[in-house]
């Protein structure tokens, strides 16, 4: 009996440590109601929650969700957006990655370690466009048509469409259409506000 209580006993604490590895990223402010996609599992969340690759995030009209990653990277999430983290890995003796995909809606990221000791390696995807960084602070918005936008608030990003890369520095934006057309503008504060009001306020 006692030998199946250590057995039991080891296991659990396997299957503890096992699961919190699988823990990439920790739900650190939330308003209004949003949901986490897991698997075929659709769960309400709350702050505290943690969060796994393949995991989706998943705001309503009326909620707005802020995440930390392990490598301190700061993920704000707007009203009526869908974000996925797509493959995320910050350990020691091991190549860091940091792959999401933006499927609708908005979100800021304020890139931690991850962003300056492996830029290449961080990446966000839309339908139209792929967002890679050069250690910098940038917003991301789909519309329903499936058009997309950055704005870049710091450093700079680089943008690939078609197989066409084009880079954005800080205080200019690119808009990439349907059709895979681009667009960089001057960021101004009229364009900011807009685009804060429309899928943040």
């Amino acid at each position: 009996m006692k030998r199946i209580k250590y057995i039991l006993t080891i296991l659990l604490l396997l299957s503890v440590e096992l699961l919190a590895k699988n823990n990439v990223a920790t739900i650190t402010a939330l308003k209004g109601n949003a949901d986490i996609k897991r698997d075929s599992s659709l769960l309400l969340a709350s702050i505290g929650d943690k969060l796994n690759q393949k995991d989706n995030i998943l705001t309503k009209s009326n909620s707005k969700v802020q995440i930390i990653f392990e490598d301190e990277t700061v993920v704000s999430i707007g009203k009526n957006s869908e974000f996925s983290i797509q493959e995320y890995l910050f350990e020691d003796n091991a190549a860091p990655i940091a792959k999401f995909s933006m499927l609708k809606g908005a979100m800021r990221t304020i890139t931690g370690q991850i962003g300056d000791i492996a830029p290449n390696r961080f990446s966000v995807s839309t339908k139209t466009a792929t967002i890679g960084i050069r250690g910098t602070n940038f917003s991301v918005f789909v519309e329903d048509d499936g058009s997309s936008s950055a704005f870049c608030t710091y450093g700079a990003i680089s943008v690939a469409v078609g197989g066409v890369t084009h880079i954005v520095p800080q205080g200019f934006y690119i808009n990439v259409s349907p059709s895979g057309k681009v667009e960089i503008k001057e960021l101004t504060p009229k364009v900011l506000k807009a685009a804060k009001e429309k899928h943040f306020d």
